[in-house]
């Protein structure tokens, strides 16, 4: 039997630790949107690698998807500076279907980082397509 004493003494560290696992999270989820921004992944970046392929990492494997598409969805100039909104559309073979879900991506030019990617309809049977929405400030 738990003592009312023993249950909230558990039950503080237990929240503390939560609170120290999901700062140590957004760090690293900040860690890795600043690297991002380092890295210059800009609308005009992704324009220039268009018809070149990325790599997404599913577990062990590594599949191959061509950069179709760099589509504006909405950039404009805000107080605090520019705001560029884009989405990149992808397109994949149908033998490797991929989940919405956020992947590790690798490119030749651009290096490696991590988006949330979508599963789209396709115009054809051929392949799958896939978005990534980007909206970035830039001060």
């Amino acid at each position: 039997m738990t003592s009312r004493r023993k249950f909230l003494k558990q039950g503080t560290l237990g929240a503390l630790a939560a609170g120290v696992s999901l700062g140590l999270g957004d760090r690293s989820r900040a860690a890795a949107i600043s690297s991002s921004s380092a890295l210059g992944l800009n609308r005009a970046a992704f324009a220039s690698q268009l018809r070149t392929t990325f790599h997404i990492k599913q577990g062990t494997q590594r599949i191959p998807l061509t950069l179709i598409d760099v589509a504006e969805i909405g950039s404009r100039r805000t107080a605090r500076g520019l705001r560029e909104a884009f989405a990149l559309v992808l397109r994949g073979s149908n033998d490797t279907p991929l989940e919405q879900d956020t992947y590790a991506i690798e490119h030749e030019k651009l290096g490696a980082f991590s988006f949330l990617m979508v599963p789209i309809g396709s115009p054809d049977k051929s392949s799958r397509h896939y978005e990534i929405n980007i909206n970035r400030l830039h001060g």
